[in-house]
């Protein structure tokens, strides 16, 4: 790890929140659940204090937006119930002093937060790739919003793919220097739409900054990449009848490649 990162980690005493209180979904009939299982990971190992399976399963660590998990909770039950993966989404807002801002600020507040999310995917993998039951060669990072720019930036090799949403992929008011961390080879979605409220190129955050509204450009040297424009879409992307398909679609591709 980063030793950047690393500090950023060791300086919170409560940074294993994050994962403590993480959400956590996990598909009926895997581990002989008679119910799929969505809530708190801290929740889970109260109720199945014994849990446990035989086999592996391809799992999404999941980066939420500014707000939580909101949202998050839509892409957990399509991946759980209709994927069947492993939906895991750590928690930030469990960290005492974590670093926040409050839309428009100055750049150095959004890039605080940006190193922190970035120390949390560090933590968070770590921490699955030690259970048992995960399918680590098949391990997807997804990310919505803020989530998506840790998701996109992420300089690891440990993903089979990823999933970018709500999110251009471009340095504006919200970030100075951006690169997609991913190499070449890597599979990787973004879908965004044309109303985007924070990252569209009529978005009146970016009025003064020339965008492009979509990571096209980012991903224009990734040959596995693929970008979908939503028209008359806003930053909530899951408004969209073809989110859900989309998403599934590439999860279900690359967890057999």
């Amino acid at each position: 790890m980063n030793k950047k990162y690393s500090n950023i980690i060791n300086s919170f005493e409560d940074f294993d929140n994050t994962y403590k209180h993480g959400f956590i979904g996990i598909p009926k009939g895997f581990g002989n659940l008679k119910e799929s299982y969505f809530g708190t990971l801290k929740k889970f190992k109260k109720l199945y204090p014994n849990f446990k399976s035989t086999s592996k399963i391809p799992t999404v660590l999941f980066m939420h937006g500014s707000a939580g998990l909101r949202k998050g909770s839509v892409y957990r039950k399509w991946i759980v119930e209709e994927a069947g993966f492993i939906f895991f989404a750590p928690n930030s807002l469990k960290v005492k002093n974590r670093p926040t801002y409050e839309t428009p600020t100055k750049l150095k507040n959004y890039e605080k937060v940006h190193d922190f999310r970035q120390a949390e995917i560090y933590f968070n993998l770590e921490k699955l790739q030690k259970i048992s039951f995960i399918d680590t060669n098949n391990i997807f990072l997804m990310g919505n919003s803020e989530g998506g720019l840790a998701a996109a930036a992420f300089k690891g090799r440990e993903f089979k793919g990823r999933i970018v949403t709500a999110y251009s992929c471009e340095n504006a008011y919200y970030s100075k220097n951006f690169e997609i961390g991913a190499n070449k080879n890597e599979a990787i979605l973004n879908i965004i739409g044309t109303h985007d409220e924070y990252f569209s190129n009529d978005s009146k955050a970016t009025k003064n900054h020339e965008v492009d509204g979509h990571c096209t450009k980012a991903l224009r040297k990734y040959k596995n990449a693929k970008v979908i424009i939503l028209p008359q879409t806003k930053h909530d992307i899951t408004t969209n009848v073809y989110v859900k398909g989309d998403i599934l679609n590439f999860l279900k591709l690359w967890s057999k490649e």
